[in-house]
């Protein structure tokens, strides 16, 4: 009878720290996941001999941002969202998203550059955060891949039918900047 309730506190403690070392690694794996570093953009280039400058200004960006966000279909949809231009072809920004009965805040950062194939700009998300943690590691891969497909439609109809191409994209405290040119 003496080995029954050892038994029990021999499969207890068993429990326990097994309970531990699973809820510790788990902890783990989700501090190492939102705790990702912004993605590198690199340098912005100048952009060599462009023929045309279109300038987008951000109150135009702030103004289409949550309306074309919403036509994408998806789980969650964009409240209200804000988008601040700085200098080096970045912006940060601040969306609110509704998720069932939740209404969370993501700020964050993402880059303007060129595609490889000189057809469009891409937008990069280079940094999201929710309140203090990091998002960059849990945003699906193709989180914008239907925005730039919109800008490289947009921009294919537009100007590669009349042989341009995208040179360079930079950027100031309120002004978006294509430069488009005869690719060489």
């Amino acid at each position: 009878m003496g080995s029954r309730p050892l038994r029990i506190l021999l499969v207890l403690a068993v429990g326990a720290l097994a309970g531990l070392f699973v809820g510790g690694g788990m902890g783990a794996a989700v501090w190492l996941l939102l705790t990702g570093e912004p993605e590198p953009m690199g340098e912005v280039q100048a952009s060599p001999g462009f023929d045309i400058e279109a300038t987008i200004t951000e109150n135009y960006i702030n103004r289409i941002m949550v309306a074309s966000a919403n036509e994408m279909a998806g789980p969650v949809s964009l409240i209200e969202g804000h988008m601040d231009l700085h200098p080096g072809s970045r912006a940060d920004f601040m969306v609110r998203l509704q998720a069932g009965p939740l209404e969370p805040i993501v700020e964050g950062t993402v880059g303007f550059r060129v595609t490889a194939d000189r057809a469009s700009i891409e937008v990069v998300l280079l940094d999201a955060r929710l309140g203090r943690l990091r998002l960059n590691r849990v945003v699906p891969a193709g989180a914008l891949d239907g925005i730039n497909a919109d800008i490289k439609q947009l921009l294919v109809d537009k100007v590669g039918s009349q042989g341009l191409g995208v040179l360079g994209v930079v950027s100031d405290e309120d002004t978006l900047r294509v430069h488009l040119g005869r690719s060489e």
